[in-house]
């Protein structure tokens, strides 16, 4: 079953016993999980491009009411790209700003295996897929996301950072980011009426 973890794995999942980014001065407002997708040699990383068509990203979104992270990952991963994933470890917790509003995400980011499903290369929140080595990822990619590779790369224990965003691209990000959400909003209200 996609997501499924063994019982060694269970442990290996657990965010650290003691956090030290929870401690710190922040208001979490959104609770976030990503999903680092290996290639079976672990030389490629599976990224999708968003809907600012300049932004590329790993696939992952919103934890939704009474979801773990873990179950978050996968749901956005197939969501997102079409293609279902194996959990195989928890990289790591990171806070960041959230660009969906005031506040500050805590996002939690799993390594993962591509183990099935069938690729979508355009949705409503996607336009492209791509598998990317990670000494020539995408212009496009933040700094965050970077981050996140090179800690799901480093295969070591799972990691707790906080990572500020320039605010020059905060703010108009977050811009961006609710006018999509309207319109992607929007065409999906319009697609349920059409299917009733």
């Amino acid at each position: 079953m996609a997501g499924s973890v063994s019982r060694n794995q269970q442990d290996y999942l657990l965010p650290p016993a003691k956090s030290q980014i929870e401690n710190r001065q922040s208001t979490i407002t959104r609770h976030g999980a990503m999903a680092v997708v290996l290639s079976e040699d672990r030389q490629r990383v599976l990224l999708l491009r968003r809907e600012i068509f300049i932004l590329w990203d790993l696939p992952g979104g919103g934890i939704e009411k009474n979801e773990a992270p873990l179950d978050a990952a996968v749901r956005e991963c197939r969501e997102d790209t079409g293609i279902e994933i194996q959990i195989e470890r928890l990289v790591g917790r990171y806070v960041h700003q959230s660009v969906y509003g005031r506040g500050d995400q805590l996002t939690h980011v799993f390594a993962a295996r591509a183990i099935g499903g069938r690729p979508k290369r355009i949705g409503l929140e996607i336009t492209g897929l791509r598998w990317c080595r990670p000494d020539d990822l995408p212009r496009g990619l933040q700094p965050l996301h970077r981050q996140m590779i090179a800690d799901a790369l480093a295969a070591g224990a799972a990691v707790e950072r906080r990572i500020e965003f320039p605010v020059w691209q905060l703010y108009p990000a977050r811009v961006v980011f609710f006018v999509l959400r309207v319109v992607n909003d929007s065409i999906r209200r319009g697609l349920r009426k059409v299917k009733r």
